[in-house]
């Protein structure tokens, strides 16, 4: 294992619940919309049932082996080359998913707060932003995370409130939206954004007492839910789901929606600094994990060498899609569709197996003493 300090409970919980919060500023809203209409609330608490039984499954087995993360537990059942490729495609997943994210954040901007500026100018200061905090390490980003988290819930709910004026319960019907099974359906695909098995799986070992990982499992899964159900609740109650659909960025429409009287409007400007702080620390986490990744495949002492590089690949994919549709296209087609593989699957295959073999070495050693 990688050298590295140990984590307090709350300061992983931050980290953990602002990278999946940090989904919520760019397109999932929207996309949640589109599958499951006026129904698309319901999708989050679907997800959130799948991952806290996946988590059941596996969670166990970090118990059973203190001081240890999937990564070991994955070379101990399936051997140096079985656990490589498990890495490989988590690495390759996350750099897609960070490159998505990356440039869904520079197109936002380029969008909505500064039209008239290159992306360079945009993306450069991003991507300098987000190798220091990779390369702090987790010790660091977990501070930031829990050092700011109050903020970013304070500035939801105050979104929130400030558009209570315009929320219509009627936009709300027909109850299921698009239907029952694709409300379930959805709750399957999305589940792929609960990025926080995969990242307890890793890092859980990290913690003093092994017991933490699991309630911070839940717990964080039971608040993104929360979190995910409300706000798509309110964009679904001030947009109908029709307007919802063709609202790339929503909660920037909704802090230029904000009007009360003749002094309180366009606060929208307010907001930014959350979606760039949130932006920045999904991005710099998901750098971190797969330089960590490399780096314990490649039996480094530090992840730190692989930082730059990582952070290299990652400007140089973000730019591939040729504009902000392709992106998005690709952000709801692919990663979407198959983040769950990658999520929670192979942490929960692995994590699962080491169960198995450790119930068979039990009954042998039973049956050896019993004999």
């Amino acid at each position: 294992m990688l050298k590295t300090g140990y984590l307090g409970r709350r300061e992983l919980f931050a980290l953990v619940f602002a990278v999946l919060l940090a989904n919520v500023f760019l397109t999932l809203p929207q996309q949640m919309v589109m599958h499951g209409g006026a129904a698309a609330w319901m999708i989050p608490f679907v997800s959130a049932m799948i991952c806290m039984i996946v988590w059941a499954v596996c969670a166990p087995a970090l118990v059973m082996h203190p001081g240890e993360n999937m990564l070991s537990l994955a070379e101990r059942c399936l051997g140096r080359i079985g656990a490589g490729i498990a890495v490989l495609m988590i690495c390759l997943f996350l750099m897609a998913e960070a490159a998505s994210t990356f440039r869904l954040f520079t197109e936002m901007v380029i969008t909505t707060v500064l039209p008239r500026s290159p992306i360079s100018f945009i993306a450069i200061p991003f991507l300098l932003s987000v190798l220091y905090y990779a390369y702090t390490g987790i010790e660091g980003l977990t501070r930031v995370s829990s050092l700011f988290l109050l903020l970013f819930l304070f500035g939801l709910v105050s979104l929130l409130a400030l558009n209570s004026n315009w929320m219509n319960v009627e936009y709300l019907f027909p109850f299921w939206g698009t239907g029952p099974l694709r409300v379930i359906s959805g709750g399957w695909q999305f589940s792929g954004a609960f990025l926080n098995v995969l990242l307890l799986a890793v890092f859980g070992s990290l913690l003093r007492n092994p017991a933490d990982a699991v309630r911070i499992g839940y717990w964080s899964t039971g608040a993104t839910a929360v979190v995910y159900a409300v706000m798509v609740l309110s964009f679904t109650l001030i947009f109908p789901p029709e307007a919802s659909m063709r609202a790339p960025f929503p909660l920037y429409q909704l802090g230029r929606l904000i009007y009360i009287g003749q002094f309180i409007q366009r606060l929208e400007a307010a907001f930014v600094f959350i979606w760039v702080a949130l932006a920045l620390i999904k991005v710099g986490t998901l750098v971190f994990v797969i330089s960590y990744l490399i780096a314990w495949f490649c039996r480094m002492p530090v992840y730190r060498p692989v930082v730059f590089s990582v952070g290299t690949i990652l400007y140089a994919l973000a730019f591939v899609p040729e504009s902000w549709p392709e992106v998005n296209m690709w952000n709801t087609n692919i990663l979407m569709k198959v983040g769950w593989t990658v999520a929670w699957f192979i942490p929960m295959a692995i994590l699962w197996m080491a169960r198995w073999k450790d119930g068979k070495g039990e009954d042998r050693d039973a049956h050896r003493n019993a004999s």
